[in-house]
């Protein structure tokens, strides 16, 4: 054994005073694996370690695996050369374990195999020693690896307790949506019932068209949470087919002209040409997103036109408005969501700032796009592009 090294040099790892270690070091001392087949090897690399450490020493590859399976540990030091299960044999199944993947491994292995070495770093092994030891070497080069992985495994924690945060946070919103529901269904029922029978009393009117704007801000922006929660954790489902662009815009016209007259705001169909490959509802979804913006900031009096054009293989359907513009230096974040512009809706509307960054985001999932065009003459034209169906476009010459 004194051919490897003289017992007597041998000093304590980390031998840190007590008020420099944290209370993780406190509470939980690293654990290391010592893989060797050679006693005296075992004993010297135990004795290096065990002051700071918890030590498991095993004399096998079989028994090396058996104890990485039923224990957790933050180090293993590993012979190379072992009959049977050898250190390599070991070494990879750490590293195709998703488990073990990330555990440090520090290969033992006598100076003169540097190909044994070489070896073992393109399997994966994260450092090596060599026979005879240099201590001081030894010692760096085990601390280093036990304090990356503790690093790693705090970087891991955080990682898991933020996305247990987010989680929750998702869990919660999507119930409170779904809860929402229901007492505003309650609530449009008792709006309609008294819309019924109280038709005649303009005071009591103006306060049911007030209950009746609150119950469409609400539906729309618990729609757009629930959109977006769908959205984030790829949970939307598509289901494409041929859809007409002139039976979509007559859709959505139809669904938005009771808001539109209340502002007064006239709805207009141009043409509308063209066959598109697209799921229908979310299709239906992108057009309601950029129709019902272009109303909310409409001025009162003014028109919004939707049309569509073929061509280059797509569908262009186009929401034009006659409202403000966009300022240059706010188009950038059009598209991003929680985005507010310096525009304010015309009519008292509410805005979650999720409507287009929605419209742009299903588009994409189908293969589409959206933008927008900001005339000369003023106003707006939000579009969207999404693929024409093959059986609709003409043959090539």
């Amino acid at each position: 054994m004194r051919d490897l090294l003289e017992i007597s040099s041998i000093q304590p790892m980390f031998a840190l005073p007590m008020h420099m270690l944290n209370e993780t070091q406190i509470a939980r001392r690293p654990h290391i694996l010592i893989v060797d087949d050679d006693a005296d090897v075992l004993g010297l690399l135990k004795l290096m370690v065990q002051a700071q450490n918890d030590v498991t020493c095993v004399r096998s590859g079989a028994e090396a695996l058996e104890q990485i399976a039923a224990h957790s540990f933050d180090l293993v030091l590993l012979d190379i050369m072992m009959p049977e299960v050898s250190g390599m044999d070991v070494l990879k199944s750490i590293r195709t374990n998703i488990q073990t993947a990330d555990l440090p491994v520090i290969l033992v292995t006598a100076l003169a195999k540097s190909d044994e070495i070489v070896a073992g770093l393109q399997a994966g092994a994260n450092d090596y020693i060599t026979k005879p030891f240099d201590l001081d070497v030894a010692r760096a080069r085990i601390a280093s690896q036990i304090a990356l992985k503790r690093r790693l495994d705090e970087r891991q924690q955080a990682i898991s307790r933020l996305t247990s945060g987010y989680e929750m946070q998702d869990r919660f919103l999507k119930i409170a949506s779904h809860d929402l529901k229901n007492p505003l269904n309650n609530i449009r029922l008792a709006h309609f019932y008294l819309r019924s029978i109280l038709d005649d009393h303009p005071d009591v009117n103006a306060a049911l068209d007030t209950i009746e704007n609150t119950l469409n801000n609400m539906d729309e922006l618990v729609a757009e949470y629930l959109e977006s929660s769908a959205l984030q954790t790829g949970q939307e489902e598509l289901r494409l087919e041929a859809i007409s662009a002139e039976d979509a815009v007559w859709e959505v016209i139809s669904r938005y002209s009771a808001a539109a007259a209340r502002k007064n705001v006239t709805l207009l169909i141009g043409a509308t040409d063209g066959i598109v490959l697209a799921d229908s509802q979310r299709l239906h979804q992108i057009l309601s997103n950029l129709v019902s913006n272009a109303i909310k900031y409409s001025p009162h009096g003014k028109c919004v036109t939707v049309s569509s054009v073929v061509g280059g293989g797509q569908v262009q359907m186009s929401v034009a408005d006659e409202g403000p513009g966009i300022p240059a230096a706010e188009q950038s974040a059009l598209f991003l969501p929680f985005s507010k512009l310096s525009n304010k809706p015309t009519g008292g509307e509410s805005s979650s700032g999720l409507g287009l960054w929605i419209a742009r985001e299903l588009a994409r999932i189908q293969n589409g796009s959206v933008g927008f065009e900001c005339p000369a003459s003023g106003g707006s034209i939000f579009w969207v592009k999404m693929p024409a169906h093959p059986d609709s476009l003409p043959p090539l010459p």
